[in-house]
Protein backbone atom coordinates (compact mmCIF):
# COMPACT_ATOMS: atom_id res chain seq x y z
CA UNK A 1 0.00 0.00 0.00
CA UNK A 2 1.16 3.69 -0.78
CA UNK A 3 2.14 5.80 1.90
CA UNK A 4 0.48 8.59 0.19
CA UNK A 5 -1.85 10.67 0.63
CA UNK A 6 -2.30 10.76 4.38
CA UNK A 7 -5.69 11.51 5.92
CA UNK A 8 -4.96 15.02 6.57
CA UNK A 9 -3.00 16.16 3.19
CA UNK A 10 -3.48 19.23 2.39
CA UNK A 11 -5.97 19.75 5.03
CA UNK A 12 -5.03 21.25 8.15
CA UNK A 13 -8.23 23.21 9.33
CA UNK A 14 -12.04 21.15 9.99
CA UNK A 15 -13.53 21.89 6.90
CA UNK A 16 -14.13 19.11 4.15
CA UNK A 17 -12.70 19.67 0.99
CA UNK A 18 -14.05 18.14 -2.27
CA UNK A 19 -13.75 18.49 -6.13
CA UNK A 20 -12.54 17.73 -9.44
CA UNK A 21 -8.93 17.76 -11.00
CA UNK A 22 -8.79 17.64 -14.62
CA UNK A 23 -5.41 15.72 -15.40
CA UNK A 24 -4.16 16.72 -18.87
CA UNK A 25 -1.22 17.27 -21.28
CA UNK A 26 0.25 15.75 -24.42
CA UNK A 27 -0.02 12.09 -24.87
CA UNK A 28 2.39 9.97 -23.41
CA UNK A 29 3.62 11.91 -20.35
CA UNK A 30 2.52 9.76 -17.51
CA UNK A 31 -0.85 11.10 -16.97
CA UNK A 32 -2.54 7.38 -16.54
CA UNK A 33 0.58 5.81 -14.53
CA UNK A 34 0.01 9.14 -12.33
CA UNK A 35 -3.74 8.49 -11.82
CA UNK A 36 -2.96 4.67 -10.95
CA UNK A 37 -0.17 5.70 -8.40
CA UNK A 38 -2.55 8.19 -7.03
CA UNK A 39 -5.31 5.52 -6.79
CA UNK A 40 -2.80 2.90 -6.05
CA UNK A 41 -5.00 0.29 -8.05
CA UNK A 42 -5.13 0.11 -11.59
CA UNK A 43 -8.12 2.08 -13.58
CA UNK A 44 -6.28 3.08 -16.84
CA UNK A 45 -4.30 1.13 -19.50
CA UNK A 46 -0.82 1.97 -19.21
CA UNK A 47 1.92 1.84 -22.42
CA UNK A 48 4.55 2.86 -23.90
CA UNK A 49 2.34 4.19 -27.18
CA UNK A 50 0.98 7.76 -27.27
CA UNK A 51 -2.76 7.61 -26.86
CA UNK A 52 -3.43 4.62 -25.12
CA UNK A 53 -6.23 6.52 -23.04
CA UNK A 54 -9.64 6.91 -25.23
CA UNK A 55 -11.78 8.15 -22.72
CA UNK A 56 -12.02 10.12 -19.24
CA UNK A 57 -11.15 8.06 -16.72
CA UNK A 58 -12.45 9.15 -13.15
CA UNK A 59 -10.76 8.22 -10.22
CA UNK A 60 -11.95 8.77 -6.87
CA UNK A 61 -9.72 9.23 -3.83
CA UNK A 62 -11.93 9.31 -0.71
CA UNK A 63 -9.74 10.10 2.91
CA UNK A 64 -11.22 11.26 6.07
CA UNK A 65 -10.98 15.23 5.56
CA UNK A 66 -11.63 15.47 1.51
CA UNK A 67 -12.19 13.43 -1.54
CA UNK A 68 -10.25 14.19 -4.71
CA UNK A 69 -12.01 13.61 -8.22
CA UNK A 70 -9.39 12.84 -10.62
CA UNK A 71 -10.42 12.94 -14.38
CA UNK A 72 -7.55 11.79 -16.58
CA UNK A 73 -8.20 12.21 -20.19
CA UNK A 74 -6.74 11.67 -23.85
CA UNK A 75 -3.42 13.24 -24.66
CA UNK A 76 -4.03 16.54 -26.75
CA UNK A 77 -4.67 16.21 -30.36
CA UNK A 78 -4.20 19.53 -32.37
CA UNK A 79 -5.84 18.65 -35.40
CA UNK A 80 -9.09 15.72 -35.57
CA UNK A 81 -8.56 13.36 -38.37
CA UNK A 82 -11.52 11.42 -37.88
CA UNK A 83 -14.48 10.90 -35.24
CA UNK A 84 -12.33 9.33 -32.79
CA UNK A 85 -9.66 12.11 -32.20
CA UNK A 86 -13.13 14.76 -32.40
CA UNK A 87 -14.28 12.58 -29.62
CA UNK A 88 -10.94 12.12 -27.62
CA UNK A 89 -10.44 16.20 -27.79
CA UNK A 90 -13.76 16.66 -26.09
CA UNK A 91 -13.48 14.53 -23.31
CA UNK A 92 -10.37 17.01 -22.42
CA UNK A 93 -12.71 19.65 -22.85
CA UNK A 94 -15.49 18.20 -20.72
CA UNK A 95 -13.01 17.30 -18.20
CA UNK A 96 -11.45 21.11 -17.83
CA UNK A 97 -14.82 21.87 -17.81
CA UNK A 98 -15.72 20.61 -14.58
CA UNK A 99 -12.79 20.90 -13.19
CA UNK A 100 -11.96 22.70 -9.57
CA UNK A 101 -8.20 22.36 -10.14
CA UNK A 102 -5.85 21.47 -13.35
CA UNK A 103 -2.76 19.07 -13.00
CA UNK A 104 -0.82 19.50 -16.32
CA UNK A 105 1.37 16.79 -16.70
CA UNK A 106 4.54 17.79 -18.45
CA UNK A 107 8.04 16.14 -19.29
CA UNK A 108 11.37 17.34 -18.18
CA UNK A 109 11.63 19.73 -20.66
CA UNK A 110 10.79 23.43 -21.52
CA UNK A 111 7.47 24.40 -22.68
CA UNK A 112 6.21 24.08 -26.48
CA UNK A 113 3.06 25.07 -28.48
CA UNK A 114 1.48 22.63 -26.63
CA UNK A 115 1.92 23.33 -22.72
CA UNK A 116 1.56 26.92 -23.69
CA UNK A 117 -1.93 26.60 -25.15
CA UNK A 118 -2.91 24.61 -21.91
CA UNK A 119 -1.12 27.55 -19.92
CA UNK A 120 -3.01 30.24 -22.05
CA UNK A 121 -6.68 28.02 -21.76
CA UNK A 122 -6.50 27.15 -17.93
CA UNK A 123 -5.82 31.33 -17.62
CA UNK A 124 -8.95 31.96 -19.79
CA UNK A 125 -10.95 29.28 -17.65
CA UNK A 126 -9.69 30.18 -14.46
CA UNK A 127 -8.81 27.28 -13.27
CA UNK A 128 -6.00 26.85 -10.26
CA UNK A 129 -3.29 24.92 -12.29
CA UNK A 130 -0.20 22.74 -11.14
CA UNK A 131 2.56 21.64 -13.37
CA UNK A 132 3.54 18.10 -12.51
CA UNK A 133 7.08 17.69 -14.28
CA UNK A 134 7.17 13.80 -14.70
CA UNK A 135 9.95 11.54 -15.55
CA UNK A 136 12.25 13.41 -13.28
CA UNK A 137 13.93 10.31 -12.69
CA UNK A 138 15.38 10.32 -16.72
CA UNK A 139 17.10 13.63 -16.51
CA UNK A 140 19.83 14.95 -13.84
CA UNK A 141 18.60 17.40 -11.18
CA UNK A 142 20.37 20.60 -13.20
CA UNK A 143 18.61 20.18 -15.67
CA UNK A 144 15.22 20.75 -13.73
CA UNK A 145 16.03 23.97 -12.58
CA UNK A 146 15.75 25.69 -16.39
CA UNK A 147 12.25 23.69 -16.90
CA UNK A 148 11.04 24.92 -13.53
CA UNK A 149 11.95 28.65 -13.79
CA UNK A 150 10.73 28.51 -17.67
CA UNK A 151 7.35 27.63 -16.52
CA UNK A 152 7.56 30.07 -14.03
CA UNK A 153 7.58 32.83 -16.63
CA UNK A 154 4.69 31.31 -18.23
CA UNK A 155 2.48 32.93 -14.84
CA UNK A 156 -0.39 30.38 -14.98
CA UNK A 157 0.53 28.11 -12.73
CA UNK A 158 -0.21 28.07 -8.68
CA UNK A 159 2.88 25.27 -8.14
CA UNK A 160 5.10 23.24 -10.14
CA UNK A 161 6.18 20.15 -8.76
CA UNK A 162 8.97 17.77 -10.15
CA UNK A 163 7.16 14.35 -9.83
CA UNK A 164 8.42 10.28 -11.27
CA UNK A 165 4.96 8.69 -11.17
CA UNK A 166 6.08 5.59 -11.95
CA UNK A 167 8.79 5.43 -9.01
CA UNK A 168 6.21 7.25 -6.44
CA UNK A 169 8.59 10.38 -5.90
CA UNK A 170 6.90 13.98 -5.11
CA UNK A 171 3.07 12.55 -5.68
CA UNK A 172 2.65 13.11 -1.45
CA UNK A 173 3.68 16.75 -2.00
CA UNK A 174 1.45 17.14 -5.22
CA UNK A 175 -1.72 15.55 -3.43
CA UNK A 176 -0.89 18.25 -0.29
CA UNK A 177 -0.96 21.05 -3.17
CA UNK A 178 -3.85 19.48 -5.02
CA UNK A 179 -6.16 19.01 -1.58
CA UNK A 180 -5.57 22.68 -0.49
CA UNK A 181 -7.17 24.13 -3.83
CA UNK A 182 -10.31 21.61 -3.63
CA UNK A 183 -13.03 23.80 -2.31
CA UNK A 184 -14.84 23.90 0.58
CA UNK A 185 -17.78 20.95 -0.15
CA UNK A 186 -19.29 18.21 1.11
CA UNK A 187 -18.61 14.66 -0.62
CA UNK A 188 -19.93 14.31 -3.84
CA UNK A 189 -19.77 9.89 -4.79
CA UNK A 190 -20.06 7.19 -2.00
CA UNK A 191 -17.50 6.53 0.40
CA UNK A 192 -16.43 2.91 -1.24
CA UNK A 193 -16.86 4.14 -5.12
CA UNK A 194 -13.20 4.87 -6.49
CA UNK A 195 -14.55 5.23 -10.06
CA UNK A 196 -17.46 5.53 -12.44
CA UNK A 197 -16.53 2.62 -14.96
CA UNK A 198 -17.89 -0.71 -14.56
CA UNK A 199 -15.83 -4.01 -13.54
CA UNK A 200 -16.44 -4.98 -17.49
CA UNK A 201 -14.96 -1.73 -18.57
CA UNK A 202 -11.92 -2.23 -16.80
CA UNK A 203 -11.24 -5.40 -17.66
CA UNK A 204 -11.34 -4.31 -21.23
CA UNK A 205 -8.54 -1.86 -19.86
CA UNK A 206 -6.37 -4.32 -18.64
CA UNK A 207 -6.66 -6.12 -22.40
CA UNK A 208 -5.90 -2.98 -24.01
CA UNK A 209 -2.88 -2.84 -21.83
CA UNK A 210 -1.18 -5.62 -22.42
CA UNK A 211 -2.06 -5.50 -26.28
CA UNK A 212 -0.17 -2.26 -26.32
CA UNK A 213 2.62 -3.47 -24.10
CA UNK A 214 3.43 -6.55 -26.55
CA UNK A 215 2.78 -5.14 -29.67
CA UNK A 216 3.40 -1.25 -29.43
CA UNK A 217 5.42 -1.19 -32.52
CA UNK A 218 3.59 -2.88 -35.00
CA UNK A 219 -0.28 -2.10 -33.78
CA UNK A 220 -1.44 1.36 -34.47
CA UNK A 221 -3.41 2.16 -31.43
CA UNK A 222 -6.70 2.49 -33.59
CA UNK A 223 -7.31 -1.06 -32.03
CA UNK A 224 -10.39 -1.56 -30.48
CA UNK A 225 -11.71 -4.07 -27.72
CA UNK A 226 -14.90 -5.27 -27.04
CA UNK A 227 -17.16 -7.83 -24.92
CA UNK A 228 -18.63 -10.82 -26.45
CA UNK A 229 -19.55 -12.67 -23.44
CA UNK A 230 -19.60 -12.69 -19.59
CA UNK A 231 -21.07 -15.49 -17.54
CA UNK A 232 -20.71 -15.62 -13.85
CA UNK A 233 -20.30 -19.41 -12.30
CA UNK A 234 -20.40 -20.72 -16.15
CA UNK A 235 -21.26 -24.81 -15.95
CA UNK A 236 -19.14 -24.84 -18.81
CA UNK A 237 -16.10 -23.97 -17.67
CA UNK A 238 -15.78 -25.70 -14.19
CA UNK A 239 -17.48 -22.63 -12.33
CA UNK A 240 -15.40 -20.02 -13.60
CA UNK A 241 -16.88 -16.57 -14.94
CA UNK A 242 -16.33 -16.77 -18.54
CA UNK A 243 -14.96 -14.07 -20.53
CA UNK A 244 -14.76 -13.97 -24.62
CA UNK A 245 -13.23 -10.23 -25.73
CA UNK A 246 -12.97 -9.17 -29.03
CA UNK A 247 -10.15 -7.32 -30.26
CA UNK A 248 -10.90 -5.19 -33.52
CA UNK A 249 -7.94 -4.01 -35.68
CA UNK A 250 -8.73 -2.03 -38.65
CA UNK A 251 -6.69 -4.20 -41.22
CA UNK A 252 -6.59 -7.89 -41.78
CA UNK A 253 -2.79 -7.15 -41.67
CA UNK A 254 -2.85 -6.03 -38.16
CA UNK A 255 -4.93 -8.95 -37.65
CA UNK A 256 -2.32 -11.71 -38.61
CA UNK A 257 -0.02 -10.12 -35.98
CA UNK A 258 -1.79 -10.28 -33.18
CA UNK A 259 -2.46 -13.61 -33.50
CA UNK A 260 1.20 -14.80 -34.50
CA UNK A 261 1.98 -18.08 -35.80
CA UNK A 262 -0.32 -20.92 -34.21
CA UNK A 263 -1.96 -18.43 -32.39
CA UNK A 264 0.85 -18.17 -29.47
CA UNK A 265 1.18 -13.99 -29.90
CA UNK A 266 -2.64 -13.46 -28.72
CA UNK A 267 -2.54 -16.46 -26.00
CA UNK A 268 0.28 -14.88 -24.37
CA UNK A 269 -2.00 -11.22 -24.19
CA UNK A 270 -4.78 -13.68 -22.70
CA UNK A 271 -2.05 -15.46 -20.19
CA UNK A 272 -0.61 -11.94 -18.79
CA UNK A 273 -4.53 -10.29 -18.92
CA UNK A 274 -5.80 -13.37 -16.75
CA UNK A 275 -3.77 -12.57 -13.98
CA UNK A 276 -4.68 -8.46 -13.78
CA UNK A 277 -8.28 -10.00 -14.38
CA UNK A 278 -8.30 -12.36 -11.24
CA UNK A 279 -7.15 -9.80 -9.06
CA UNK A 280 -9.31 -6.92 -9.65
CA UNK A 281 -12.54 -9.82 -9.81
CA UNK A 282 -11.08 -11.72 -6.85
CA UNK A 283 -12.35 -15.09 -8.49
CA UNK A 284 -10.56 -17.41 -11.15
CA UNK A 285 -11.88 -16.56 -14.74
CA UNK A 286 -11.65 -18.32 -18.04
CA UNK A 287 -10.60 -15.93 -20.35
CA UNK A 288 -11.33 -16.09 -24.65
CA UNK A 289 -9.85 -14.11 -27.16
CA UNK A 290 -10.93 -13.50 -30.86
CA UNK A 291 -9.59 -11.24 -33.17
CA UNK A 292 -11.88 -9.88 -36.36
CA UNK A 293 -10.50 -6.50 -38.59
CA UNK A 294 -13.39 -4.24 -38.19
CA UNK A 295 -12.21 -1.55 -41.21
CA UNK A 296 -12.99 2.63 -40.35
CA UNK A 297 -13.64 1.67 -36.81
CA UNK A 298 -12.70 5.16 -35.96
CA UNK A 299 -15.12 6.82 -37.85
CA UNK A 300 -18.49 4.88 -36.75
CA UNK A 301 -20.16 6.90 -34.21
CA UNK A 302 -22.36 4.15 -33.27
CA UNK A 303 -18.98 2.06 -32.61
CA UNK A 304 -17.30 4.70 -30.51
CA UNK A 305 -20.78 5.00 -28.19
CA UNK A 306 -20.33 1.13 -27.61
CA UNK A 307 -16.65 1.64 -26.77
CA UNK A 308 -17.74 4.58 -24.05
CA UNK A 309 -16.98 7.35 -26.37
CA UNK A 310 -19.32 10.49 -25.84
CA UNK A 311 -20.80 11.93 -28.59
Amino acid sequence: MNSFPTESEGNTDDAFRAGFIAVVGRPNVGKSTLLNRIMDTKLAAVSPRPQTTHVRMLGVLNREAYQAAFLDTPGYIGRARDEMDRRMSQEGARALEEADVAVLVVEPRTPGDVERYFAEDLVRRGIPAIVAINKVDSVAKEALLPVIEAYSRLDAFVEIVPISALRSDGIGLLMELVVKRLPEAGPMFPPDQITDRSERFRVIEMVREKLFRLFYQELPYATAVTIDEWVDESTNHGGKTHIAIRIHPEKDSQRLILLGKGGLALKEVGVQARGDIETLLGKQIFLELWVKARPQWRRDPAFLRQLGMAD
